[in-house]
């Protein structure tokens, strides 16, 4: 069975990360949460036709958005077509329609190699003549970041293409399973969280979380209590854990046998790199294997679990060019 769950391994890229994984396993756009300083991004791979259809239909529903105050109308403040050779637009809008229209977003659509791409970026204009009284209380809040935020949201868009999940790219950047995010002067805060779905094995998924700033000044095995008291509380038991070394990158692992949310039997494996290093090329990698029961619907023993795990985590490594040198 193990064999047949390893079977055409294939390299993924994870933010700055690299491993193998079954061929069986993919990525739904509804299974990826990602953010670039703070701006979430969003990805679907869709016909162009689809895309320019998607931009009508937005424009016209944020045209129609009405505000609980008149005086935030309207809701939609401007449009900004993207730089030439670049398909899209953004939006410019208020966050919401139940708050002061000081408070925007700015909306960009991207389209790019069969990807259409999606930024929300958070921004502020209490330029209006009634926010005079608030700006001088709290200038910081009550002023007009657009321009600027504008600027950093088009200079982002720049540097995404579209990809397909087992493309690799070469260059220093930032991988989502696809679109790759090529680094630009200025250091990004990038987080992504995604996971790994099969038809083949459906009870059993992988998620991977990444980012570059969260470090813990300790480690998962200097929580170890706090560890066992939720294993205790699942009913569960350690299968085994440890530190393990991994093509130069300091792991540790836990994995368990225990009740689920649904107080379904199950394992759970969990592994961090980098937790507490803080460094600019080191980010924090957290990989989790969930399976539900351990057997019918092609689940995998506990051994055969291990084994898989044990060979999956063991090809982690960073990505060759990953950062700028």
């Amino acid at each position: 069975m193990v064999n047949a769950f390893l079977d055409e391994m294939t390299t993924r890229c994870v933010g700055r990360y690299l491993i193998d994984m079954p061929k069986s396993y993919s990525v739904t756009s509804d299974n990826v949460l990602a953010f670039i300083n703070n701006a979430s991004v969003k990805t679907k791979r869709v016909y162009r036709p689809a895309f320019e259809q998607k931009i009508r239909l937005r424009e016209e529903a944020l045209m129609q958005e009405k505000t609980v105050d008149p005086q935030d109308m309207p809701y939609l403040k401007q449009v900004y077509p993207l730089p030439a050779g670049m398909v899209g637009v953004i939006f410019e809008r208020n966050e919401s329609g139940s708050v002061p229209d000081a408070a925007r977003i700015l909306e960009a659509h991207l389209y790019t190699n069969g990807i259409a791409v999606e930024v929300a970026m958070e921004a502020e204009n209490g330029l209006s003549p009634r926010y005079d009284k608030f700006r001088k209380q709290t200038p910081d809040v009550y002023r007009n970041s657009v321009p600027n935020r504008l600027a950093e949201l088009t200079r982002l868009l720049k540097r995404i293409s579209g990809k397909k999940d087992t493309e690799i790219p070469q260059q220093a950047g930032f991988c989502l399973p696809e679109i790759f995010i090529a680094d630009g002067a200025v250091k990004n805060k990038e987080e992504i969280d995604v996971t790994y779905t099969s038809d083949k094995y459906p009870r059993a998924d992988f998620d991977f979380s990444t980012d570059n700033f969260n470090k813990t000044d300790d480690t998962m095995l200097d929580r170890s209590a706090e560890v066992n008291k939720d294993i205790k509380a699942a009913e569960g038991r350690t299968i085994q854990k440890g530190k393990r070394e991994i093509n130069s990158l300091y792991t540790e692992e836990w994995l368990v046998f225990g009740s689920m949310d649904n107080d379904e039997k199950g394992l759970r494996f969990v592994f961090h790199a980098n937790e507490n290093v803080i460094q600019d090329n080191s980010p924090w990698m957290y990989i989790s294997f969930l399976q539900r029961g351990l057997s019918g619907n092609n689940q995998l023993s506990e051994n055969e679990a291990v084994s898989a795990w044990e060979k999956i985590t063991s090809t982690l490594r960073l990505r060759p060019g990953a950062f700028q040198k």
